[in-house]
């Protein structure tokens, strides 16, 4: 039985999962890894099956609710929404404006979410290895690949949904950074702001789909492959760090509906490199802190955990 506490914290981690879908680095998956929703949100939503249907049919609505885990998925899911609809646009403004200590902060909250789930890893073994650097290849390799264009019509606004869905379960690739390596980042947000709503609702449809899709082969995985599963997923993590990595070279940008230019395809630099380029200030010494930061508060959020499961 869940205290209200409880149903706070879980409204707070959503809050933090839909805030980061301004950053290209950071999904939706990894901050579910790093805050302990992962699996028990897979597998939630995994239950909505045709039992469950069938339950909704037959107007049992209390043991449906109970089979979904209805109470832990409609708080997450409401904090996921604020966070989208609110600190989504303050976290966007404090990236802009102080891309490199933002980005240091993920960076270190990417690694802290990685080493915590190769903790779950029961039995280490050659396969486990592979399936790390499978991960770490797989990311890396998105992360260096540049953006592909595509026409704007609403096959491509289903696939673009579809795509982004992905990125609620897979760690390691976030929707923004999906959109814009599809080429569809203006033209879904100018379709939100019109608003074109054939584009809505194709777009949110398609990433539904994409959703119930992934949760049930991440699922399936999980309960069958295990070690396999999380050895790849934490592997998918630490490959997105280069996406993360806080000194970058720009070569191509996407200009916003505010008319701000953001970055569409860069690549890591190391700092003295983003000093000669762009004349600025690398600010090592902040971005380092920035990094211990992330660290403590993993590492608090850790024990005040621990502490409440005693007390429970």
């Amino acid at each position: 039985m869940r205290r209200p506490l409880d149903y706070i914290f879980l409204f707070l981690k959503g809050l933090c999962i839909g805030a980061t879908g301004v950053l290209q680095g950071v999904s939706g998956g990894s901050l579910a890894l790093l805050l302990g929703l992962y699996e028990k949100l897979i597998f939630s939503v995994r239950a909505i099956d045709r039992d469950a249907v069938r339950l909704l049919k037959e107007k049992q609505a209390g043991d449906f609710w109970k089979k979904i885990n209805g109470n832990f998925l409609f708080t997450v899911f409401a904090g996921i929404i604020t966070g989208l609809l609110t600190l989504r646009v303050l976290l966007g403004y404090l990236f802009s404006q102080h891309s490199i200590l933002l980005s240091s902060f993920f960076f270190s909250l990417v690694i802290i979410a990685a080493l915590l789930l190769l903790r779950k890893i029961r039995r280490w073994n050659f396969l486990v290895g592979v399936c790390i650097l499978a991960g770490i290849g797989l990311t890396y390799y998105f992360t260096r690949i540049p953006p592909v264009n595509s026409p704007d019509n609403l096959l491509f606004a289903a696939i673009a949904g579809i795509l982004v869905g992905f990125t609620f379960v897979i760690p390691g690739v976030s929707g923004a950074f999906i959109l814009m390596f599809i080429g569809k980042y203006q033209y879904i947000l100018t379709s939100f702001a019109s608003p074109d709503f054939g584009v809505i609702v194709v777009f949110i449809l398609g990433g539904i789909v994409g959703l119930i899709l992934m949760v049930q082969v991440i699922g399936r995985l999980l309960a069958d492959y295990h070690n396999l599963t999380i050895a790849l997923l934490a592997g998918l993590m630490m490959g997105s760090l280069n996406k993360i990595w806080p000194w970058r070279e720009v070569y191509e940008y996407s200009t916003t509906l505010q008319g701000k230019q953001v970055p569409a395809f860069d690549n890591s630099i190391l700092p003295w490199r983003y000093m000669e380029l762009t004349g600025k200030d690398p600010q090592v010494f902040y971005a380092i802190l920035m990094m211990a930061l992330g660290v403590f508060i993993v590492v608090l959020i850790e024990k005040i955990a621990a502490r409440l499961k005693t007390r429970s």
